[in-house]
């Protein structure tokens, strides 16, 4: 979905849009969508500067990072996103960029393209590790066994790798 500025009228706009799982492609193979992603949300034209406010809704599956259960978690991401275009910024910027500079992105001046916008805040939203619950066991490091679901029985010790040399040093008396 592009937004086009010479359409808006007194330079805002709102938009809403409902994206269906195999619409998105996200590039990411850890997750996958698990119905529909709603996004919605407003777009503002201030002088050369676009701002785009919404919010994004949907549910993800991602493998829990101890045991490799699927585990469903639910995004409701709000977003601020601020546009110039790149003449603007070529000409505006020496060296440094200010912190308030670092969230404005690039764009080419006459349109803003919704269905990416959606797809950067599903990226974000997701956490950086999900885990199925917060006393996951995980899995066992001998034979794979998922620890939560009862004892494995292997037999291991578990040696620090870093004094797994140690265990070879014989005292020389």
């Amino acid at each position: 979905m592009l937004i086009e500025l010479a359409n808006l009228e007194d330079g805002q706009g709102k938009f809403a849009q409902t994206y269906q799982p195999e619409e998105l492609n996200l590039a990411d193979e850890r997750l996958r969508l698990n119905g529909p992603v709603a996004g919605s949300g407003k777009v503002r034209t201030s002088g050369n500067e676009v701002f785009v406010t919404g919010n994004i809704k949907t549910s993800i599956v991602l493998e829990c990072d101890r045991c490799l259960q699927q585990v469903e978690l639910p995004v409701n991401a709000d977003f601020k996103l601020g546009y110039i275009t790149g003449k603007q910024y070529e000409s505006g910027h020496d060296a440094e960029l200010s912190e308030d500079e670092m969230v404005v992105s690039i764009f080419d001046g006459e349109t803003i393209d919704i269905d990416e916008v959606v797809k950067e805040q599903l990226l974000l939203a997701v956490p950086v590790r999900a885990l199925c619950k917060a006393e996951c066991k995980g899995i066992c490091a001998e034979c794979g066994a998922d620890l939560n679901l009862g004892d494995c029985g292997c037999q291991t010790k578990e040696i620090d790798p870093r004094w797994a040399a140690l265990k070879n040093f014989k005292s020389g008396k």
